[in-house]
Parts: C-alpha cells; sequence; structure tokens
C-alpha cells in the first residue's frame, strides 16, 4: 500500500493506519479502505482519509491505529 500524505493539513511526523468504509456508487453499495496515512495526529489521519474519497457519499472510520517505522522494514 502506498502512504498518504497531506502537507497541506499538517506535518507528516506519524504513520497511522486507517480502515474506512466508503460508499462511492449511487447503488449504496460500500467497500473496505485501509489505508497507511502519514499524519501528526490521529483525527489528522482521518481527515485525510476523508479528503481521500471527495465523491463518496459517506465515510465510517472503522478503526484507526498508530503504526511504528520500524515493523514497516
Amino acid at each position: 500500500m502506498r502512504a498518504l500524505m497531506n502537507l497541506a493539513v499538517e506535518p507528516a511526523l506519524r504513520l497511522f493506519e486507517v480502515s474506512a468504509l466508503v460508499v462511492i456508487d449511487p447503488s449504496r453499495q460500500a467497500v473496505q479502505r485501509v489505508l497507511k496515512v502519514m499524519a501528526d495526529t490521529p483525527m489528522g489521519a482521518i481527515h485525510i482519509v476523508r479528503e481521500r474519497y471527495p465523491r463518496s457519499k459517506a465515510h465510517q472510520i472503522l478503526s484507526c491505529r498508530a503504526l511504528d517505522f520500524a515493523s514497516l522494514a
């Protein structure tokens, strides 16, 4: 997975894994997305994930947990 980073929102100091349920099409079918996001706070990571899917009709955050960079190597 790619790490998402939006420096306009906040500086990327930590890595979070955010699981979200996203409603994309008009038939109201939802898909679950798990994204690795670089942000400063958990709320900032959630904000970046919501901005990632601007055409979505609804977002539901299932989980948000901090990751350490050592676990990625």
